[in-house]
């Protein structure tokens, strides 16, 4: 995120500038953190229910083969289709940070982490209270590894972190010596 701060503040026009020009100054999306947060709790519920929807009977591509499925195998098969769709959907929110967190980087970051901890709370908790909603029977959708709640936040803060450390990288490799003077600076021993 380095750089993308940096990016912002030379290719951001100045209020100044845009009101000369006659044009609303460029403000930033202030309610990026909110939409994040709401939209991903809301995204919660809908993959919950799509959770719901394809293990509540689990087909023979979620648990394997007919011959070896069991009562056993379907906990595990469930619990494995929340975390990948939760893995996906905290790719695509960690996308989105990356892409958009140039201003108050810190808040929208939290903002994002916590909106994603709800939808994987939420989707656990809808994908539960759909019927049948009795433990005993075996089409009952429910988390066993609580675990795979935390994927999502995971995910999503693994592509915030590589994706920030690739630009640091990647600004210090093209310019290491951008902040020395040459009167300043070490003579080189090769000359």
């Amino acid at each position: 995120m380095p750089r993308l701060r940096r990016l912002a503040r030379t290719t951001a026009p100045t209020s100044e500038a845009a009101a000369g020009e006659g044009r609303a100054p460029a403000a930033p999306d202030a309610r990026l953190p909110q939409l994040l947060l709401v939209g991903q709790a809301l995204a919660g519920l809908v993959a919950g229910v799509l959770w719901w929807a394809l293990t509540r009977s689990p087909a023979t591509w979620v648990v394997g083969e007919p011959v070896v499925t069991s009562p056993l195998t379907s906990p595990v098969a469930r619990d494995g289709v929340l975390a990948v769709g939760e893995v996906v959907l905290g790719l695509a929110a960690g996308a989105v940070v990356l892409r958009r967190g140039r201003e108050r980087p810190l808040l929208l970051l939290t903002a994002a982490v916590a909106g994603a901890l709800a939808g994987s709370l939420l989707a656990a908790g809808a994908g539960s209270a759909l019927p049948p909603r009795s433990p005993a029977d075996p089409r009952h959708v429910a988390v066993s590894a609580y675990g795979v709640l935390l994927l999502w936040p995971l995910a999503l803060s693994a592509v915030v972190l590589l994706g920030t450390l690739v630009s640091a990288l990647t600004d210090w490799v093209r310019a290491p010596h951008a902040g020395t003077d040459e009167r300043t600076a070490a003579p080189d021993p090769r000359a």
